[in-house]
Parts: structure tokens; C-alpha cells; sequence
């Protein structure tokens, strides 16, 4: 009979440390989770604020993207007209319907007050159109650029531009 109560208390003491553990254990977890929805929220946050800061980080639409990267080209260091406007929405309505299409526009106005430098711009754009256009459509793109030069009063910086961002899609340089 001693024997059974010695097993029982060694049972009963091994359950009862064996709980106490498992309650020690979990304020430690609820650290760890309290630790990693911290870290979580500064990740958000520091992403948010990058967002806030440049509307090109935020740009995830070829279309948009294409719209604002020739807005910027075509109106670089030129007082933006309603010409400049009409340049850039014909030179893109032929990839989207109208209303798409007035909406990047008026998106790559926003964004190119924010961003005067229109070499920014061809970096922050640039990796995600080449990413997500076939050679065709760079070169598509490459003669948008063009059809809406064409009806505006370009810039001298204009040719240095079209070659930086043939460099950037990875096409040809002439």
C-alpha cells in the first residue's frame, strides 16, 4: 500500500509541476504574440508611410503607371496646358477604355506635382512595366511616349528621357 501512495504522490507532484509549467509558459507566449503584432504594426506602418510619401511606390497598374511616366516626360520643366493633358489621354486610350483612362490622367498630373524630376520617375516606374510587359508593349509604350510628344512642345531633356527609359525596359539603345 506504501508503494501506491509513494506512485501516487510522484504522479500527483510530476501533473502539479507539469501545471504550474504550462501556466508559466503561457504569459511567455503572450509576450512573444504581443512582440510580433508590435513588430507587424511598425512593418504596416513604415509601408504606409512610404506610400504616403510617393505616389510611385503605391502605382501597381501598367496602365497608371504608363499614363504618369509620360505625363512626366512630355510636361518636364514646361508649364502643363490642357494640350498636355489631351496628349497624354491619346496616346493611352488605345489600351484602355475612356474613363480608365481619365483617371490616369488625372493620377499622373498628381503624381508628377508631387515629383517634378521626371528621371525619378522612369526609375520608380520603370522596374514594374518591365516586369509586367511583354517586348511588343515596351515598345508600344516607347512610341505612346512619342504620339504624345508629338502634339506637345517637348522639352530639350525630351531625347535623354526616351533613352533612359529604353535602358530601364531593356530594350535597344539607338
Amino acid at each position: 500500500m506504501h508503494i501506491l501512495l509513494a506512485l501516487l504522490g510522484i504522479v500527483g507532484g510530476g501533473l502539479f509541476w507539469w501545471y504550474r509549467m504550462r501556466t508559466l509558459g503561457d504569459p511567455a507566449n503572450d509576450v512573444i504574440d504581443t512582440a510580433g503584432k508590435a513588430r507587424g504594426y511598425l512593418r504596416r506602418r513604415k509601408i504606409r508611410i512610404q506610400h504616403e510619401h510617393s505616389p510611385l511606390t503605391a502605382i501597381e497598374d501598367p496602365v497608371l503607371a504608363a499614363a504618369t511616366l509620360i505625363f512626366a516626360i512630355v510636361c518636364e520643366d514646361t508649364p502643363i496646358t490642357e494640350k498636355h493633358y489631351e496628349a497624354v489621354r491619346n496616346a493611352i486610350i488605345d489600351i484602355c477604355d475612356p474613363a480608365k483612362a481619365d483617371e490616369a490622367v488625372i493620377y499622373a498630373k498628381w503624381a508628377s506635382s508631387q515629383i517634378d524630376d521626371a528621371v525619378t520617375v522612369i526609375e520608380k516606374t520603370s522596374p514594374l512595366l518591365r516586369q509586367r510587359l511583354n517586348d511588343m508593349e515596351k515598345l508600344e509604350l516607347i512610341d505612346m511616349v512619342g504620339k504624345a510628344a508629338a502634339a506637345v512642345t517637348v522639352p530639350p531633356t525630351y531625347g535623354q528621357r526616351v533613352k533612359k527609359l529604353k535602358q530601364k525596359l531593356g530594350l535597344e539603345v539607338d
